[in-house]
């Protein structure tokens, strides 16, 4: 005879946890983001991007800075400035403030790859927002904004 007790409650199972649709929904939009950059021939990673964008809307950072925005470990961070400077999208520049750190500027190529991207890149983030009107997208903002502070 099975246990009742033990049994899974539809509200415990894995597919309603919170953080479980967020890991889908993650999957799902690298998916989407990643394909994006391949059919637009950019010859960068999803993660190339996303660090690239962020030197971008910085007008410089460092590469602490890097990694702290974008949850990539420094090794990560290093390799992933080393291929985009080899591509030459960025190029580091010693900081005259501490001549122990690079500061990281995106270049003209750079600049321009963005630009050819952007309007396709609106275009899929506005995909996982259909149906949401400004007062849910600001109020999810603010959700995922709390999360974030709660488990930091």
């Amino acid at each position: 005879m099975i246990s009742t007790e033990n049994k899974i409650k539809p509200d415990d199972s894995i597919e309603n946890l919170f953080i479980f649709q967020m890991e889908q929904f993650v999957r799902a939009y690298r998916k989407i983001a990643t394909n994006n950059l391949k059919d637009h021939d950019a010859g960068i990673s999803l993660d190339e991007w996303v660090v690239l964008k962020r030197i971008s809307e910085a007008g410089g950072c460092s590469q602490t800075e890097l990694s702290e925005f974008t949850v990539k470990g420094p090794a990560k961070m290093t390799r992933t400035l080393d291929l985009l400077q080899k591509k030459e999208l960025v190029e580091k520049h010693q900081d005259p403030e501490d001549r122990r750190r690079y500061m990281v500027f995106v270049t003209e190529a750079g600049s321009v790859l963005i630009k050819k991207l952007m309007p396709s890149v609106k275009q899929y983030r506005q995909r996982a927002l259909a149906g949401f009107d400004e007062k849910e997208r600001k109020q999810l903002n603010a959700f995922l904004n709390r999360m974030i502070r709660n488990v930091s």
